[in-house]
């Protein structure tokens, strides 16, 4: 069985103060000496136990003291802080009911001195002519970054200012890309309004990028538009190369046909030297029948006008030519 000593509670000048500690802590000593270096064999189990079974009790006494004493000391405590949290309480409540007409005089403040800092950005942007374009910060606006409802100088300078210099630089890279993509499409004959539109989206690189890619795509159109000319010019060229005109008719050679009316070209002197002309000679035959002169124009291929001289030749029709 333990032999511990409690310490006992007493009271000197108005505080709480603890008796015979010393021989408390000497009884714990005594108590862990004599069961230490206990060597458990099978003949000392009993023993063995009997010892673990003081260590545990005295352990469980000790707390059992102390939290007995806790209670006792902290009973009239608990009392008095009840008490004491009731009238905090109520002392809050009514700290809040100031505090929400503080606030609302506090943010009439603060709005005005919002409204400064918005004006004195307003007119510095007016000066450098650039968008007002700056970040604001609610935490900014408070009394001690205003004379009233002026900024301050050293709150501008660590906060505003710094945005306009980019502000302002943002501006002339502006100024120079537009220039620069204006010239740029202006160059590869495109209106560059578009171009320059994009600056609010894309790099000058990116853009310059577009352009030149837009050239390729024109490139393309304008081959395959050429080309698609070229098939036709030719496919037209298949289905009239067997006629002829004769007196204001086209005339199918294969077949005889005429194919279509010629109107009638008067004699001028204009274009003469890219066309060819081809004239009659006026001229009686043996049976006094009349004959008549006309002009001519044909244009076509070298094997497209051997391929008419053939024909009258044929047809002993007289003709000259002119190139």
């Amino acid at each position: 069985m333990n032999e511990l000593t409690q310490p006992q509670v007493g009271f000197k000048d108005g505080q709480i103060q603890f008796e015979n500690v010393d021989q408390f802590k000497k009884d714990f000593e005594q108590i862990i000496k004599r069961h230490s270096n206990f060597i458990v064999t099978e003949d000392t189990m009993k023993g063995a136990k009997a010892s673990r079974a003081d260590l545990r009790n005295a352990a469980k006494e000790s707390a059992s003291w102390r939290s007995k004493v806790k209670t006792e000391l902290l009973k009239p405590f608990d009392d008095v802080s009840e008490i004491a949290t009731e009238y905090e309480k109520k002392v809050k409540d009514v700290a809040d009911e100031i505090d929400k007409d503080i606030k609302v005089f506090e943010e009439v403040e603060k709005r005005k001195r919002r409204d400064g800092l918005n004006e004195f950005i307003a007119q510095r942007a007016d000066d450098l002519d650039v968008n007002p374009d700056i970040e604001i910060i609610d935490k900014w606006f408070i009394k001690g970054n205003f004379n009233g409802t002026v900024p301050k100088k050293a709150f501008m300078e660590e906060h505003i200012e710094p945005q306009f210099d980019l502000l302002v630089k943002n501006k002339e890279q502006r100024i120079a890309d537009t220039v620069a993509i204006r010239n740029y499409a202006e160059g590869k004959s495109f209106d560059p309004e578009g171009y320059i539109h994009n600056l609010d989206f894309k790099s000058l690189a990116e853009i310059m990028s577009d352009i030149d890619h837009d050239v390729v795509k024109r490139q393309k159109r304008e081959e395959a538009a050429k080309a698609v000319a070229e098939m036709e010019a030719e496919k037209d060229l298949e289905n009239h190369i067997d006629e002829v005109t004769v007196d204001n008719r086209v005339i199918d050679q294969c077949t005889g046909e005429i194919v279509s009316e010629v109107p009638h070209i008067t004699e001028t002197s204009a274009n003469l030297n890219t066309v060819n002309q081809v004239a009659a000679s006026p001229e009686i035959d043996s049976k006094n029948q009349q004959t008549f002169t006309r002009l001519l124009y044909v244009t076509g291929t070298i094997e497209d006008l051997n391929a008419v001289a053939t024909f009258l030749n044929a047809n002993g029709i007289e003709f000259r030519g002119e190139s």
